[in-house]
């Protein structure tokens, strides 16, 4: 059990031992976050900070799927490239 306090509310939060380091790191950013807008107050404050972040992950996924599709396709190039040779290598084994 992991207790957590954000903008004066405390929170028990039932986890795993492995998960406590990366939901006291979420809080630590939550915080940051929350921060970065003194000028907004409750609820407003929340629903702009989650905005916030859910653009952020959305843009991380975005980010990833390409980097990824990028790794494929080098990766494919690559392949083509080493089948190609191959090929050729056969080829004159067989002359």
């Amino acid at each position: 059990m992991l207790t957590l306090t954000l903008m004066n509310h405390t929170f028990e939060i039932p986890c795993e031992t492995h998960e406590r380091e990366r939901l006291i790191e979420a809080a630590t950013l939550l915080e940051d976050k929350l921060d970065q807008l003194p000028g907004l107050k409750g609820e407003g404050k929340i629903l702009m900070v989650a905005l916030n972040l859910c653009f952020d992950y959305l843009q991380l996924k975005d980010d990833t799927t390409q980097y990824s599709l990028r790794l494929e396709d080098q990766l494919d190039g690559v392949i083509n490239q080493v089948a190609s040779e191959a090929t050729k290598k056969a080829s004159s084994n067989q002359a």
